[in-house]
């Protein structure tokens, strides 16, 4: 068993204790191992190190090659939110609080007849055109702007959640929501990776996760 791991990081490597997390704080081998051939690992199994089917670089090779190295596809979520489907809107009841469609839609100078967002803006910014989110989320903040100054805990608050045991579809990638800066309602990149890591530590109580706890886990380049 290693004592100690280091993992290569963009904000400063990070030095990962092995036998604090194992020994001390007594988290079960199969809860961070797992083996593509066998069940979920027992204490008396043997772990293959992280190395084995996660490289250093999250690109394609990996992305083709890491659909095989899990058991079956209820490990996704250990790494993969949520995903979310449609808006829970209804257009009826919003008509009761606008003055007019220009509310919500642009003036007749660009639309004369209202449409769908989706008829102009895609899914990624395209000639000058935001993306379909982003001009979403602009119109709902014209009148929702107590929601988006508080800022949201998850996005369920608007969508619908995809029931993730029967789900079929490609997960999204980190970076086509947490962009490396805040933007809108979404934490940027390295808020979520490390809400991931810090909401698990305190919620344990142990390991790093104060505001005071960077150098913990990472140390200068």
């Amino acid at each position: 068993m290693p004592v100690r791991i280091l993992f290569e990081n963009n904000g400063g490597k990070v030095i990962f204790s092995h036998l604090i997390h194992h020994r001390d704080y007594k988290i079960d081998c199969a809860t961070c191992h797992h083996d593509k051939k066998q069940k979920p690992l027992s204490q008396d199994d043997t772990a293959l190190h992280c190395g084995s089917c996660h490289p250093n670089e999250f690109n394609e090779e990996f992305i083709a090659s890491h659909m095989d190295s899990f058991p079956d596809e209820t490990y996704c979520v250990r790494c993969h939110h949520t995903e979310f489907a449609e808006v829970i809107f209804n257009h009826e009841e919003h008509k009761e609080y606008a003055d007019d469609c220009s509310d919500c839609h642009h003036g007749k100078e660009i639309e004369p007849t209202p449409q769908r967002c989706s008829h102009c803006h895609k899914s990624h910014d395209i000639n000058g055109l935001i993306s379909m989110r982003q001009a979403g989320h602009q119109s709902c903040a014209n009148c929702h702007e107590d929601m988006f100054e508080t800022g949201l805990s998850s996005c369920k608050s608007c969508h619908v959640q995809v029931d993730m045991t029967k789900y079929e579809g490609d997960y999204t990638s980190c970076n086509s929501c947490h962009e490396a800066e805040a933007r809108e309602l979404v934490l940027p990149r390295m808020n979520a990776f490390h809400d991931q890591c810090l909401s698990c530590h305190e919620k344990e109580g142990a390991g790093p996760y104060g505001p005071d706890d960077c150098n913990k886990c990472h140390i200068s380049r």
